[in-house]
Order: C-alpha cells, then structure tokens, then sequence
C-alpha cells in the first residue's frame, strides 16, 4: 500500500543553521517549500492579503508602481506588537493555505513522498498544525548571537534582541519531533540530519 505524503515543518532560531540543513535536503532531492518567499507573495499586487494590508496600513506604505515598501512597512510593524499582530493576522492564514496548495501539487508529481516546509515562525503562526512532523534546529544562543552579528553587521545588543523576540530553543523543541543540534561542525550537523532521513525513511 502506498504511504501518504507527508509534510515535515523544519524550523530554528535565527542563525541556528537552517539554510544548512535545507540546502542539504535539497541536495539530497526533497523538495523544500519556502514559507518565506510565501509571505512575499502575500503582499504582492493581486494577492488577497495585498488590499488587506493596504487597507489595514494605508497607501504611505506603497511604491509609486503601488507595489508594498516592505522597509516602511517593516519599520511600522516592528516598532509596535499591535500593528504586528495586524499583519500577522492577515498574512498567517493566507500563507498557511498556499502551503497547502504547492504541498498538494509537489506531492502529485515527487515521488519521495517527503516535502519540508522551512518556517521561522512555524510555531508562532501555528503551521505546525498543518505538519507531520517537526524539526528543529537547535544553536546555543551566544554563538547564534556572534553569527549574528557577523553575518548581519549587527552589534551585540541588536543581536540579542532579534534572539529575545522569538521563541526560546527550549519552546521549541517541546514540539520537536526531531532536534538537530548545531553546536559542533557542519559535518556533525549534517550527519544529524542524514541520520533523521534513514529514521523517517525507516518508519
């Protein structure tokens, strides 16, 4: 009998190493859909979530081609946890359907049987619900935050803040069916993750 597909959420705190770990699963030929290029589409002209937002937020935060200035719109949302809630609430239900739809279209034509969904906000937006399982991966905060700060040109304090405003790694893995921990080298990681694969495959 042939198994279902099933759709596996994969998130992480920022810098945790999740790129790492999807480029890897691509690499190894799982597709990947990417939450994030969805929540770009959200706000694209025609999309049911752009005249949303545009009402919600007003026409000051639109080009001159009337496409969404993501920096204006960012700097409202993310100087006020109200306004951010706001887009949340629009944005959150329209990309957890369109994960559906491309998880439904990929699974008629893969043939693993296994497609990722990368979401930072996996959890927050509670697309875990939508999941089989989840991965997380895990990276202990004060090398998360150096990484940060290298990778983003950020000073110590704008790094940790960034940490403090997600979900801690132990909130997380409370929903984790998998942990992958990035506090040795790439290749331990990377092993972790091949690891994980023969289980899934396993069962």
């Amino acid at each position: 009998m042939e198994k279902e597909p099933i759709l596996i959420g994969l998130t992480g705190g920022i810098a945790s190493g999740k790129s790492t770990v999807i480029q890897y699963l691509r690499y190894q030929g799982y597709p990947v859909i990417d939450a994030d290029k969805l929540g770009h589409k959200v706000l694209e002209p025609g999309n049911q979530g752009y005249k949303k937002v545009v009402d919600k937020f007003g026409e000051g935060i639109l080009n001159k081609d009337k496409t969404v200035n993501r920096l204006i719109l960012g700097g409202i949302v993310f100087s006020d946890p109200n306004k951010l809630q706001v887009l949340n609430e629009i944005s959150h239900p329209i990309i957890a359907e369109m994960v559906m739809k491309e998880f439904k279209s990929i699974s008629s034509m893969d043939q693993t049987g296994i497609v990722f969904l990368e979401a930072a906000l996996l959890i927050e937006a509670n697309w875990f619900n939508m999941c089989q399982h989840i991965w997380v991966v895990t990276l202990e905060k004060a090398e998360a935050s150096r990484r940060l700060q290298k990778r983003d040109g950020l000073s110590e304090s704008e790094a940790i803040s960034r940490l403090e405003s997600q979900l801690t790694a132990k909130e997380k893995i409370a929903y984790a069916d998998v942990v992958l921990r990035n506090d040795g080298s790439r290749k331990d990681l990377l092993s972790q993750t091949q690891h994980a694969l023969e289980n899934l495959r396993e069962n």
